[in-house]
């Protein structure tokens, strides 16, 4: 708990010895606080840093702002290897060092400008000594870190590592700076409990991801399409990660960037995505304008797509739940099939505007029933029991793209492979 001057025991321990614990001196002023800070600091040889103070859980908290370049200087990571440490692991503060997730976090900070880290979390053994004023629940002081206080990471050694690795690289970033909450801690499970709170909270569904995510150029274009077209207006679900029984949504955030990759690249796999992510604003522009014109023409020339050519507060009774029952369209895997080829008809070859519509046509008009035979042992298949079960293998819906590109040809006599 936060103690007053008056307090601390004069030989530097608490009076408390189970457990370790900021060892706070409160002052009546800022004035006296800084003072003394620095007084104990320039004899001990110690180092004093501002910071807000206040209790958690029992135990003291203090909140730190640092420079990206103090915060090298400052962190101490204890790593168990996967392979050395496969019985101590847990003897260890930090999980082995995950190099992809590393990566990620290097390649988004050399790549983003407005970039955001969270928090980090150090913990030590070592009680810190600050001088707080203040009265209320959240005091501010500053602390003196001395050479024997050692500040282990709890939470954020990827980040750490990833900042280590971007810096030779873009060094503009040691202007930057961090939050850096230290909680006094020595024992190990408590720590790793620690850690485990930090990841229990809940990750973002790929819907929201998708409606939020404003540096994923995919995601960027999605976004676009799902408020410009009118078919998909109102129509996709921007938070669930499935629509379930939903009459009232086509698809979810996540599964209309599906399709619209496979238009976009021909492909929804992550590593084209990631081939194709740095687009220019022109190649933006123009990837949204084909799009649009795609999905805008398939609904004109399809006759259940077509009843999405009206806004969705004037379809209130269309019950699109039925459609997903019956129809392999208003399902990922027909959506996926329907973009690919409209990325053959608008990326694979140098047609005409003639050839395109007539293209376009042929695609809508085929029948997308559940029932249709074309699409058995590809994405459909019989249970045995009568009832048609969808197959979303990446293979299967390979197979019935060429299915459909087959059947597109014998109605146009245009080759789109």
């Amino acid at each position: 708990m936060l103690q007053t001057a008056s307090d601390v025991n004069p030989n530097g321990n608490d009076n408390n010895t189970q457990r370790p614990s900021a060892r706070i001196i409160l002052l009546p002023t800022q004035l006296d606080a800084q003072m003394q800070a620095f007084a104990d600091a320039t004899t001990s040889g110690a180092r004093s840093f501002a910071c807000h103070v206040y209790e958690q859980g029992g135990r003291t908290h203090l909140s730190f702002s640092l420079s990206l370049t103090v915060l090298l200087e400052l962190a101490r990571l204890q790593t168990a290897e996967a392979k050395k440490n496969k019985s101590n692991a847990d003897e260890l503060i930090n999980r082995p060092i995950i190099r992809p997730h590393v990566e990620e976090i290097a390649k988004y900070l050399l790549e983003t400008d407005n970039y955001i880290l969270p928090p980090f979390i150090f913990n030590t053994n070592t009680p810190i000594k600050v001088f707080a004023f203040g009265e209320g629940v959240v005091k501010f002081g500053y602390a003196v870190i001395s050479s024997n206080v050692e500040l282990y990471v709890t939470d954020g050694q990827h980040r750490l590592e990833a900042i280590k690795k971007v810096l030779p690289e873009k060094p503009e970033l040691r202007k930057d700076s961090v939050t850096v909450l230290v909680v006094q801690e020595d024992d190990v499970d408590q720590i790793h409990q620690d850690f485990a709170d930090c990841a229990k909270n809940k990750p973002i569904p790929p819907a929201l991801l998708a409606a939020f995510d404003v540096n994923d150029v995919l995601a960027k274009l999605t976004r676009d399409i799902a408020k410009n077209l009118v078919i998909f207006s109102g129509r996709v679900d921007k938070i669930s990660k499935t629509i379930g029984k939903d009459p009232n949504y086509l698809f979810t955030m996540n599964q209309l960037k599906i399709g619209v990759a496979e238009f976009l690249f021909g492909s929804s796999r992550k590593q084209v995505i990631e081939s194709r992510s740095n687009l220019s604003n022109g190649e933006f522009k123009a990837m949204v304008e084909r799009a649009e014109t795609f999905y805008m023409e398939f609904a004109k020339n399809n006759e259940i797509w077509k009843l999405l050519l009206q806004p969705a507060s004037q379809t209130a009774n269309l019950d699109l739940y039925a459609f997903r029952q019956q129809r392999i369209d208003f399902l990922t895997v027909g959506f996926q099939i329907i973009s690919r080829v409209g990325h053959r008809i608008f990326f694979g070859q140098e047609f005409t505007y003639a050839q395109k519509e007539t293209l376009i046509k042929a695609l809508a008009s085929l029948d997308y029933g559940r029932d249709n035979p074309l699409w058995e042992n590809t994405v459909v298949i019989d249970d045995g029991s009568g009832s048609k079960k969808i197959v979303t293998q990446t293979a299967a819906v390979d197979k019935a793209v060429k299915v459909a590109i087959n059947e597109v040809r014998e109605l146009t006599g245009i080759n789109l492979l």
